[in-house]
């Protein structure tokens, strides 16, 4: 598969160089805007490829797996190859691998309108998932006609809005009481959006409301949820063991609002998380909700959600909206993973910087609305 790249002043312009050079056979990779240092060849660029893709040859010309264990075995095997060559390698393979999973990749020629093109191009650049940009803009060209731009976003809104859903209910049931467990990575944010949700969902609809700790990995892991407790003015206890897990919540099923903030678990670190992960999936009243940060890279973040797996999280939260400025991966993985989003966090204020989140909000910023206070 041989790529090339197309400068223009915009995406429309690109293809039509594209198509006028290699034909109806080139296939569009990627649109996107041009990189600083090519930005003089023209504000947008157009990848495109001819030839399908090529297989990695293994040792004995066998097909090498895109597998990431083949990646391990190929690092043995060929010491001399630096960590960057295996790393690209890797998106290499993994590209292949989606081509001919999902037929990810369009003949140009179907691909005629400027405004679907800009359409994917915009939603590529917001770092919505690939796959996902290019199934849209297919259903797009697909429902036909010639509609004017505001139908053609109304019609994109729609066909986004279809395949995610919201959710910012606290609990799994409305009895009480309402037990709620936040998991995810370390720095995702978890003790502040547990403040936040005390705040705004205990104290003041004053409902008695309990935090616990159950992170033991860290050293005075608890003083920083102990803090913000004394000062709203709520229960607090620091647990060290999933034994005391159980007994607190028997303790406390006489409060209204029961939130357990959890370890900070990398990706080395999950064996570690199996039994509470395990005891917290087994109670039918608690409400695990996935905190992850919405600055996180689009490439790391399918691997963070994938791990936390085990704890089988009902819901969503993202943090940190004020460090990034590309909203797609948000939506790419509430589709992903069929997992409604809860809340959305935009600072540190508590209880200010949470809101509840709502598809309008969602598709608002992954299409180019910034977030405010």
């Amino acid at each position: 598969m041989r790529l090339k790249s197309y400068f223009a002043p915009n995406v429309g312009a690109a293809l039509r160089q594209a198509r006028q050079e290699l034909g109806d056979e080139a296939i569009l990779m990627e649109a996107r805007k041009s990189p600083p240092e090519a930005r003089h060849l023209g504000e947008c660029e157009v990848v495109v490829a001819v030839g399908p893709p090529a297989p990695v040859e293994g040792r004995g010309g066998e097909p090498a797996s895109a597998e990431p264990g083949a990646l391990k075995a190929a690092t043995t095997d060929t010491g001399w190859l630096s960590a960057e060559l295996l790393e690209l390698r890797r998106e290499v393979q993994r590209m292949a691998a989606a081509v001919a999973r999902s037929g990810f990749l369009a003949p140009m020629g179907d691909l005629l309108s400027a405004e679907l093109a800009e359409i994917f191009s915009n939603l590529i650049a917001a770092e919505v998932d690939a796959e996902l940009a290019q199934d849209v803009v297919s259903r797009l060209r697909a429902a036909g006609g010639s509609p004017e731009p505001a139908e053609l976003r109304q019609r994109l809104r729609a066909e986004l809005g279809s395949r995610f859903s919201t959710d910012s209910q606290l609990g799994r049931t409305a009895e009480t009481p309402r037990v709620v467990a936040l998991v995810g990575p370390p720095g995702a944010g978890k003790t502040a959006t547990l403040a936040k949700l005390a705040v705004r969902y205990g104290l003041t609809t004053r409902r008695p409301t309990q935090l616990i700790s159950v992170d033991s990995l860290r050293v005075a892991s608890g003083e920083q949820l102990r803090s913000y407790a004394a000062i709203l003015g709520a229960g607090f206890q620091s647990l060290e063991s999933v034994g005391a897990l159980r007994q607190a919540l028997e303790e406390y099923r006489h409060k209204d609002l029961i939130l357990i903030d959890t370890p900070g678990y990398g990706a080395r670190e999950m064996d570690a998380a199996a039994e509470l992960a395990a005891f917290l999936a087994a109670q039918s009243n608690v409400d695990i909700h996935l905190v992850l940060t919405a600055s996180l890279k689009s490439a790391d973040l399918p691997h963070v959600v994938d791990g936390f797996a085990l704890f089988q999280p009902r819901k969503l939260i993202f943090t940190r909206l004020d460090e990034t400025s590309a909203f797609g991966p948000i939506l790419s993985q509430a589709v992903r993973t069929g997992l409604p989003v809860s809340f959305l966090t935009n600072g540190q204020q508590i209880p200010e910087d949470l809101e509840p989140a709502t598809q309008d909000r969602i598709l608002d910023l992954a299409l180019g609305v910034r977030p405010g206070r």
